[in-house]
């Protein structure tokens, strides 16, 4: 077990251990660059924002342990399958103590034959009070063939609780891209003008921490789909 003991950005590759705490009254940015199944534990009042890009896995899974109070959890992630290949996810986040918030985004990209199959479960135990937990994806389907198989769970056992989940389908069809490249733009360019936006808005408080790495990140996430 590893315990983060002061404030700072992180990628996880600089723990060699399958399980995090993040200890009281710390404000922790996490970037997942292995995608290795692990356990992150938040203290009282600890804010903990987590990044992830999450590709070609088929046994994937982590858990998210709010335990102690006025925790605050931000999940954001990217998910992205093509050509025939499958991911596979399981996300658990379990919430147990009073006056937590957990905020989770998740945005789905899938084309030539793509399939994501995510299983994201909240669960808000009993005789906890003042608890918020929302959990929304947008899945962006490129061109014609693709499956998605989305199963957002919420668990809600105690009745002092915020708790909602959201899910929205966009296809970006060729009539779309036709629209653009009427006007001069070719068609990579066309796809990563109508999907940049939305990756930059995910990852953009780690441009605040460590842009060069942020650019790099956008720049090969938007190489790999075009």
């Amino acid at each position: 077990m590893s315990n983060i003991i002061k404030n700072w950005f992180y990628k996880l590759s600089e723990f060699k251990t399958d399980k995090i705490t993040v200890e009281n009254d710390l404000i922790v940015s996490l970037f997942d660059d292995l995608n290795k199944n692990i356990n992150i534990e938040i203290w009282e009042n600890a804010r903990v924002e987590f990044y992830s890009i999450l590709e070609d896995r088929e046994d994937f899974r982590i858990n998210f342990i709010q335990n102690k109070q006025k925790s605050d959890l931000k999940v954001n992630y990217l998910l992205l399958s093509k050509d025939n290949i499958k991911l596979k996810a399981k996300i658990y986040s379990e919430l147990s103590a009073n006056f937590v918030k957990s905020d989770v985004q998740i945005i789905s990209i899938i084309w030539n034959k793509g399939f994501i199959d995510l299983d994201w479960i909240i669960q808000i135990n009993e005789w906890i009070k003042k608890v918020d937990a929302n959990l929304v994806e947008d899945n962006l389907f490129i061109g014609n063939t693709w499956k998605i198989k989305w199963i957002p769970t919420l668990l809600v056992r105690s009745d002092d609780v915020k708790a909602s989940h959201a899910c929205k389908m966009e296809r970006i069809s060729d009539e779309k891209l036709f629209y653009l490249r009427s006007r001069g733009i070719d068609k990579e360019n066309a796809l990563s003008v109508m999907i940049e936006a939305k990756i930059k808005s995910l990852f953009l408080c780690i441009s605040m921490l460590d842009n060069d790495f942020y650019e790099e990140l956008i720049e090969e996430t938007l190489e790999k789909i075009k």
